[in-house]
């Protein structure tokens, strides 16, 4: 078999192949041979069905399993004397079965991107530490007391702060509904009845409080937020809202003593000491989690920024598309119609896009490192992990197996261990800085 490897950009390859005419005759009777095996004709036995009638009979059966081994022949070769990484095929086209009995054909390859790794071992990152602060505890414990808390209406005066406000909502942007101009944006943004809303400077939005203060039962009040460019939420930044408030009622909170009697509700047979030690050691634990993903991210946003090279497009199309739906679905859960999000369907796929683009990217970088560390996945793993997927399914292990195994997604499990331990490979090599929380939010 002649080939002519041909490389283009955008983690393209050409495959000019020709089959001797030798060759091609010899792969037809190959195919013919199967084929008599298990045909039925009548008036022939199995297996001594004439090769003219089966070919008559199978004519585009055969070609069709003829192209196809061929083309699994070429890609072998190439294969093993290239050393390409082939993802899929992405087109076979100018098939020709030529007078003079050879078969050629031209095979268009999606490849892996090639690039050499940059340093990953011993990357440097910084992480708050995990200590747990008397007053972080006390805040803790004061949420813990508001769960528990009794509410009890107020009659005779105004709002002030510290007070929980039940209130109805409607909120607009020059005129214009808020999911018209946010489509993005929470629901609960635009609208809300017998919403509970905690009188401080930080419940809901910036600024939304205080005009509130003195309003009493059934008092309504028209008032305007701006939001302040370091707002956490980007797409709200600098956006003025006007909102139509009505007050329903004012309640005032009570709440339980923090002692040894309220410790026995919240966890039977401890006292208030035990109570913060367990709770103290629960913040400790949810921070080492949070912090692990940090490092994480770090490690692999430092790689990624170190790398250039292009990645195969139409995979970074299916994952664009991927999170399109998902954002179309949830946004369409909560409320928001079709007409708005078609509206903002650019800046949705252009977001999208950009995160698939970067995703896909670091998945080649994984996978790059992942082979050259040696990193393996063993079948104990993959049953381990197939386990855990059935258990969230409450589904048996046998059913989900059967599963699997008809959607070939044994490969998407194995892959998805093996990413998780190259990760953890690469925190585990990593040098890491411990800051106090204030520094770190300053970063």
């Amino acid at each position: 078999m002649i080939i002519n490897l041909e490389k283009l950009p955008d983690c393209k390859a050409l495959l000019r192949i020709e089959f001797p005419a030798q060759d091609t005759e010899a792969e037809r009777k190959q195919i013919i041979k199967t084929f008599s095996k298990q045909a039925k004709i009548p008036g022939f036995r199995p297996g001594k069905t004439p090769a003219h009638v089966i070919q008559n009979r199978f004519k585009s059966e055969i070609e069709s399993e003829f192209e196809y081994r061929v083309v699994r022949k070429a890609i072998q070769k190439t294969n093993d004397e290239n050393e390409l990484d082939i993802i899929s095929i992405k087109e076979i086209r100018d098939q020709s079965h030529n007078n003079d009995g050879t078969f050629s054909a031209t095979i268009e390859l999606v490849i892996a991107p090639e690039f050499e790794l940059s340093e990953y071992k011993g990357i440097e990152v910084t992480v708050p530490k995990i200590d747990v602060s008397n007053e972080e505890l006390e805040e803790s414990l004061g949420q813990i007391r508001e769960r528990f808390a009794d509410y009890q209406n107020v009659e005779d005066r105004g709002i002030q702060m510290g007070d929980f406000v039940v209130i109805n909502y409607k909120g607009s942007i020059d005129g214009k509904a808020v999911g018209e101009v946010l489509p993005l944006a929470p629901a609960t943004l635009a609208q809300n009845t017998g919403f509970w809303l905690k009188m401080d400077d930080n419940s809901f939005l910036p600024g939304f409080c205080k005009p509130l203060l003195d309003l009493k039962n059934n008092d309504s009040k028209s008032l305007n937020v701006t939001i302040p460019d370091d707002y956490e939420a980007e797409e709200l930044r600098g956006q003025s809202l006007e909102y139509e408030v009505e007050i329903v009622e004012i309640k005032e909170q009570q709440l339980p003593d923090l002692d040894d009697d309220f410790a026995e509700k919240i966890e039977p047979g401890k006292s208030l000491d035990e109570l913060k030690n367990t709770l103290r050691e629960q913040m400790e634990d949810q921070r080492k989690g949070y912090r692990q993903e940090m490092i994480a991210n770090q490690i692999l946003s430092k790689i990624n920024s170190e790398l250039e090279f292009e990645v195969p497009q139409e995979i970074v199309m299916r994952e664009t598309q991927s999170r399109v739906n998902d954002i179309f679905n949830s946004n369409t859960e909560r409320g928001v119609s079709e007409e708005e999000l078609v509206e903002h369907q650019e800046q949705i796929i252009e977001s999208a896009g950009q995160q698939a683009n970067n995703s896909v990217k670091t998945s080649f970088i994984l996978e790059q490192i992942a082979d050259k560390e040696k990193i393996e996945v063993t079948q104990e793993e993959v049953l381990n992990r197939v386990g855990e997927i059935a258990a969230r399914q409450k589904t048996s292990v046998k059913q989900l197996t059967k599963q699997l195994q008809k959607k070939n997604a044994f490969g998407k499990i194995i892959n998805g261990i093996k990413i998780q331990k190259t990760i953890e490979f690469l925190r585990d090599s990593a040098v890491v800085k411990e800051v106090e929380p204030e520094e770190f939010e300053n970063k």
